[in-house]
């Protein structure tokens, strides 16, 4: 029986041919963390108390200051302090300024197809899209960095293959959330999630790395790609070369097999309180709201603003209502200038902001009670992103823009 790309991915890291079911102490390729209270501070006095003052490989651990940032008082600049103290001590990479971790990785050049990627976060997952496996280990993260090894059963692979292409006003958001509604939010649980098929093809790395960020929103603790012209492209222009591609054998065994049609995706909405309440767009259109949100480690790319753009360049956004652009990274907000994306927002009444997560977990630009907001965020739970009495809606950047512009929920076909 043939192997799935984490099977090969596990097998290669331990030295043996692994199978599903099978526990061993795996050694990532990168451990990985952001500043955040109890997390950070607490992994430094835990290797205190473990009395651990130097790590083998200092080289594999890469810290992140992209929460609470820029700091807004002391106390948040204390955990930014604490952090630059603990990545001194030990000798690990830091990044503070260059935007959200979980994508900063892979511009920066650290991540290679095959690579096992462990985070606290199991937003690592984004990693999938060249070809890795980003895992979150919440309870397990004081292993990894005393002892560089974590403990992990192989999980199974659920595969979803990808036909045909999207159509102009459809995104890869809706793409994941329509696997939501057909599968459940539980359809991958415990799972990797591995995409191919002759329509991710047609998909851009923006847009995969959208549906690997995404994975713990179907119950997968990762979600990993087929590599191919698009992934060597895009390692090329970040400096990464000796890697191998990664592909599944043609026989590998999968807990759960499905097939999504792209040209038969429409826009989605996912209504409060939770990711897994997807409905059309036709059910909600003409409600009024007055907040939106592009961006986050989720959807602030590049691909994401020009979609934005089909629709608000040459219009204005309405009155009362207030966008937020938040580009994934510096880098990203640099392109974005460069290519005369951020003039264009501007001019149409968006509020383009520095890259940081802090819009997405309600620590700028939060929302009242009784707000209601269109966002690309990563979840839509009640104060997320501020009051808990504010609803916030999740959908693509197309039908964000397209909402802006009336005030009220709006298919964004109908405005291209």
């Amino acid at each position: 029986m043939g192997q799935t790309i984490a099977e090969k991915v596990f097998s290669n890291i331990s030295g043996e041919k692994v199978r599903v079911g099978d526990e061993r102490l795996f050694s990532p390729d990168i451990i990985s963390a952001y500043d955040y209270p109890g997390y950070i501070d607490r992994y430094e006095k835990q290797m205190e108390e473990l009395n651990i003052h130097k790590v083998m490989n200092p080289e594999k651990f890469i810290l992140f200051i992209d929460h609470l940032y820029p700091a807004g008082n002391p106390e948040e600049q204390k955990i930014h302090q604490i952090t630059r103290r603990f990545a001194k001590k030990y000798g690990f990479k830091l990044y503070e300024g260059d935007g959200i971790g979980h994508q900063v990785i892979s511009e920066k050049g650290y991540i290679r197809p095959g690579n096992f990627v462990v985070h606290f976060d199991g937003h690592i997952s984004t990693v999938g899209a060249v070809g890795a496996i980003g895992i979150g280990i919440r309870n397990s993260m004081i292993e990894a960095f005393a002892t560089e090894k974590v403990s992990l059963v192989v999980p199974p692979t659920v595969r979803i293959n990808l036909t045909g292409k999207l159509n102009r006003g459809v995104t890869s958001r809706d793409v994941f959330h329509t696997i939501v509604k057909q599968l459940g939010a539980s359809g991958c649980r415990s799972s990797v999630i591995e995409y191919g098929g002759p329509g991710l093809k047609s998909l851009e790395m923006d847009e995969r790395f959208t549906l690997c960020n995404l994975a713990m929103f179907l119950g997968g603790i990762s979600a990993v790609m087929e590599t191919d012209e698009a992934t060597h492209e895009y390692l090329k222009e970040n400096g990464v070369k000796d890697y191998d591609d990664v592909y599944p054998d043609k026989n590998a065994n999968y807990s759960k097999e499905y097939t999504i049609s792209l040209g038969d995706v429409e826009p989605i909405i996912v209504l409060p309180p939770t990711p897994a309440n997807t409905i059309p767009i036709s059910e909600v259109i003409g409600m009024e709201v007055n907040n939106g949100l592009i961006g986050t480690c989720a959807s602030g790319r590049i691909k994401d603003f020009e979609q934005a753009l089909e629709i608000l360049e040459g219009k204005r956004v309405a009155n009362g209502f207030k966008l937020n652009a938040v580009p994934t990274t510096t880098n990203i907000q640099l392109q974005m200038s460069e290519l005369g994306i951020t003039q264009k927002l501007i001019r149409a009444g968006v509020l383009v902001n520095i890259s940081t997560c802090d819009f997405c977990i309600g620590q700028m630009g939060a929302l009242t009670d009784d707000e209601k907001s269109v966002s690309t965020g990563t979840l839509n739970i009640p104060g997320r992103m501020g009051s808990n009495r504010a609803e916030i809606y999740t959908a693509s950047p197309y039908t964000i823009a397209a909402t802006a512009i009336n005030g009220k929920i709006t298919d964004p076909r109908t405005m291209l």
